[in-house]
């Protein structure tokens, strides 16, 4: 199988550090976001070696290679437009999160991944860690009965940022770059949709990023008649050299008969009932990329479907509307 890999901002590393487990996947291109893309995981990775072409333009990758699937981590604004010009070359498609920044663009995206048959998956990599999963299965047990409300938290430092997370043209929003992830590890977790959506937004600490929200909140509805609270910022104190994580990542569902959280910045997952309090055992972390694979290649079912890739990045682009305007949206 062919693999081409265009872009290498953001969450790369979720391909390639999957590439040793499949045998049968072959890195035959890249392509720079930017000029200034250095590209070093070209000659520097066991399954990327010196000699594969690097090309300034994706097009051509897509043109001289033909490859089977390509992974898209561009900046944010130019994710839908590759996307889309590799769908509609036949590739399926691995793309950064989010698939689109505007939703006239995902719809095109969306035409696009219909038309040509392939398969579409967003990088919702936080699913597949295993505290995460570990809640997901205490609900499907029934553990917390019916799931009433969630609440959920991200927060990063702000660190050092390219130029293009100045203005909402190129950056898109940190709904849907951060606290996408909130949205869709409530719906995995909880097995279900959003029905509504209120959110805010603003910029308090960043005058030089105009366009970059360092927080907010979002409510919404839940299809289950509960509701979900998110909050997202990128005010985390972090000094370099300390031990502590990069993200704060926090999950809570209460239900009807117990509540499941994950804690210590995503590292651990307690169950709490009427009488104990349980540390959930942890299962084995999933390959999100090499599931994405096997998707294309023997039909079975990925974590992250194209069903879902394309839901929530419209709820994040929805949530990131509501709160621009100041309006509840219907979802």
């Amino acid at each position: 199988m062919k693999l081409g890999i265009i872009g290498s901002y953001g969450h790369l590393n979720i391909v390639l550090d999957s590439l040793p487990g499949l045998q049968d996947v072959q890195v035959v291109a890249a392509a720079r976001y930017a000029p200034e893309d250095p590209v070093r995981f070209v000659g520097r990775h066991s399954h990327v070696g010196a000699d594969v072409p690097v090309y300034d333009d994706y097009r051509q990758l897509l043109d001289r290679h033909r490859p089977d699937l390509v992974s898209v981590c561009m900046p944010l604004f130019r994710n839908a437009e590759v996307s889309i010009a590799a769908a509609r070359a036949g590739c399926h498609v691995f793309s950064e999160k989010p698939l689109a920044t505007t939703l006239e663009d995902l719809s095109a995206l969306r035409r696009a991944v219909e038309l040509s048959g392939v398969k579409i998956a967003a990088m919702f990599q936080m699913r597949a860690s295993p505290p995460f999963q570990a809640v997901r299965s205490a609900v499907e047990q029934g553990r917390i009965g019916r799931s009433i409300l969630a609440s959920a938290q991200k927060s990063y430092p702000f660190g050092l940022r390219d130029q293009w997370y100045r203005t909402r043209r190129t950056y898109g929003g940190t709904i849907p770059w951060q606290a996408i992830h909130a949205l869709e590890y409530i719906s995995y977790t909880t097995g279900q949709d959003y029905t509504r959506v209120c959110a805010m937004h603003s910029n308090l600490t960043q005058p030089e990023y105009p366009g970059f929200e360092d927080n907010g909140g979002i409510l919404l509805g839940l299809s289950g008649g509960g509701h979900a609270v998110i909050t997202f910022d990128y005010l985390r104190p972090k000094a370099p050299g300390t031990q502590r994580r990069h993200g704060d990542d926090r999950l809570r569902i209460a239900g009807s008969e117990a509540i499941v959280e994950v804690v210590d910045e995503g590292a651990r997952a307690i169950l709490l009932t009427p009488t104990t309090q349980e540390e959930l055992p942890l299962p084995p972390p999933r390959d999100l990329f090499a599931e994405f694979v096997a998707s294309i290649r023997e039909g079975t079912p990925c974590l992250v479907s194209p069903q879902e890739s394309f839901r929530i990045t419209e709820v994040a682009l929805q949530a990131r509307q509501s709160a621009d305007t100041g309006r509840l949206i219907e979802l």
